[in-house]
């Protein structure tokens, strides 16, 4: 009923809309061409919310459509378009312009029998992953100037994604990853080692949704603010989402153990805003509060887990430019009286790649200035390749602060590589033993399929 509600409201409103509309295809079913811009316009419309994939899954642009698949996904646009903002509305009457054909013809030509028809043969199971390749040096910030020999390791990731309708607006979310690490070289050593993980689930989530609610339970991946606390890493938890139009708020409650692999239970309090201001620009708070961290190694020295942090970001974006920044404070009442329980991170990206389009080029330059106790420097769950300080168990150490620049550049359809270099001090050089951490290099090749 509600596709028949959406292709009769895409057949009416296309009446209205001005420029030549193309001929009726002599094939509904023939395939969208695979560089038609029709799908990254969808995809723009998806990022904003407006729409999501046929058949009610997530939408993505190297999933080859029919013509009348990608009609489905336009109508549903069409249901939403007073909700859109300007830029969007004139994306959804380009489509409508296109698809008219197909969008006109509403139920008369059995159009709603085949479309069921279609999404009843599709598998409810859908595969996807990716691969990552990456050498990097001194990414734990653990080789300072004093030091003879940095820090390397090779590093190669693969990961299994699957989702799967299990019950009407539930979707079950799993991911398999497998890293292996190579030619590890500490500080100061002379020999290398290797080391092959097990393969693991690090996503096993039932995700319910309904209009403007989604609950996610099991081993979830949440993401708070511009990604500087935590940047969708395992939680062994739940959380519940909802959106207020221009808005999304989202809270709940974990163990973060699933992703430090500490095997000590961390659960925590996790919640999340963020706001939509205009297309272009976003406002994020983020707060990750940890409620058991009392830990003892196996030394039987206390671990230092102390976290009750709080971030304020924002991305904006200007013509080519996008600007991102973060500001976070830990107030944890049981830091030392001497910690640096605050920090901030900011990048300049210039374009930015796409994975679909080949030649597409980002080169971004970063600063952070991060104190011993404001982030988590020794697991790194946030979204930099850096650990922003060297702390051997969590907070602590002598946090970093310096510039970093990076370069990516889409090969080939969903390959792309990647340069990054930091040059990081620490925090506040009065107070550490040297005055600077060695060098940080990071080639990275990451793949989709």
């Amino acid at each position: 009923m509600q596709k028949k509600i959406a292709l009769a409201l895409g057949a009416a409103f296309s009446i209205s809309v001005a420029g030549t509309v193309l001929a009726a295809s002599a094939n509904l079913f023939a395939v969208v061409p695979e560089h038609h811009w029709s799908y990254s316009a969808v995809g723009q419309l998806a990022k904003a919310g407006i729409v999501e994939g046929f058949g009610g899954s997530v939408y993505r642009e190297d999933v080859m459509l029919t013509r009348v698949e990608m009609a489905a996904i336009v109508a549903k646009a069409i249901a939403k378009a007073d909700k859109a903002g300007s830029e969007d509305q004139a994306v959804i009457k380009k489509l409508q312009a296109e698809f008219a054909p197909e969008l006109n013809m509403g139920s008369t030509d059995n159009t709603e029998r085949r479309l069921e028809k279609l999404e009843k043969g599709k598998s409810s199971v859908k595969i996807s992953g990716d691969a990552r390749l990456r050498y990097q040096s001194n990414w734990n910030q653990n080789a300072t100037n004093k030091d003879a020999k940095n820090t390397t390791r090779m590093e190669q990731r693969v990961r299994l994604n699957i989702s799967s309708e299990v019950a009407e607006n539930v979707t079950l979310l799993g991911r398999v990853a497998a890293t292996n690490r190579s030619n590890v070289r500490g500080v100061n050593e002379l020999s290398k080692t290797s080391k092959n993980n097990t393969v693991s689930f690090d996503r096993a989530e039932f995700q319910w949704k309904n209009k403007e609610t989604a609950l996610s339970v099991g081993r979830i991946l949440p993401a708070l603010g511009q990604g500087l606390l935590w940047d969708y890493n395992s939680v062994d938890g739940a959380m519940a989402t909802y959106n207020f139009g221009n808005a999304q708020l989202s809270a709940g409650y974990g163990d973060l153990a699933a992703y430090t692999a500490s095997g000590n239970t961390t659960n925590a309090f996790l919640a999340n805003l963020k706001v939509n201001v205009g297309s272009a620009t976003n406002i994020t708070v983020g707060h990750l509060n940890t409620m058991s961290n009392n830990f003892l190694d196996k030394d039987k020295n206390k671990i230092q887990y102390d976290l009750e942090q709080t971030a304020v970001g924002f991305t904006t974006k200007t013509g080519e430019f996008t600007v991102t920044g973060e500001y976070v404070k830990n107030s944890d009442s049981k830091l030392p009286a001497n910690a640096q329980d605050h920090g901030y991170w900011g990048r300049l990206l210039w374009k930015g790649i796409d994975n679909s389009k080949p030649g597409t080029v980002g080169i971004s330059f970063d600063y952070l200035s991060l104190g011993n106790c404001a982030i988590d420097s020794y697991n790194n769950p946030g979204t930099l390749v850096v650990s922003g300080g060297n702390s051997t168990t969590g907070i602590g150490g002598d946090g970093a602060k310096g510039y970093g620049f990076g370069v990516q550049y889409v090969v080939a359809k969903n390959a792309n590589v990647e340069a990054r270099y930091y040059n990081l001090k620490p925090y506040d050089q009065g107070k550490s033993t040297f005055s600077s951490y060695k060098d940080s290099y990071h080639l990275i090749g990451n793949f989709k399929f």
